[in-house]
């Protein structure tokens, strides 16, 4: 039997929506982790870096600095705000088990309302690399 591959647009679509609906319910850990997933995920795309490819967040940021490099490009456009919200979903994650879920989930409301944030222009950024990065389902806007 033949596996099919999924429509690669449609999980980024799913997981924007989680992440729209947990920023709304007041999740901001899972609204943060999901943007972070999403955002591993267009890093991914935009390298061209094979899915299942065993490559960390910090080496994706490494990858994405050459890229710009190679374009010539003076200025690194997203390293820092890439690097510190890295930094910040593993203090994050060490905080759930050092503070809780609730204290944490407070705490981290600012953080993820600014990687929503960050995340579409982002997205808004590497279309100037690459204008068919939102055919596979990545937007920078609300859709109206």
């Amino acid at each position: 039997m033949e596996e099919s591959t999924p429509d690669f647009s449609l999980i980024v679509s799913n997981n924007d929506q989680a992440a729209a609906q947990a920023l709304a319910r007041g999740d901001f850990v899972q609204a943060y982790l999901l943007v972070h997933a999403l955002i591993e995920a267009l890093l991914r795309l935009f390298l061209s870096i094979p899915d299942g490819k065993d490559i960390s967040f910090n080496d994706l940021i490494h990858k994405y600095r050459a890229y710009l490099e190679e374009e010539h490009y003076p200025i690194p456009t997203f390293i820092d705000e890439l690097t510190q919200f890295n930094q910040r979903r593993n203090r994050l994650v060490r905080q759930l088990w050092r503070k809780g879920f609730s204290f944490t989930n407070r705490q981290t409301e600012d953080a993820a309302r600014m990687a929503v944030m960050m995340y579409g222009l982002f997205i808004e950024w590497l279309e100037t690399f690459d204008p068919e990065i939102t055919r596979m389902g990545f937007r920078y806007d609300d859709g109206d």
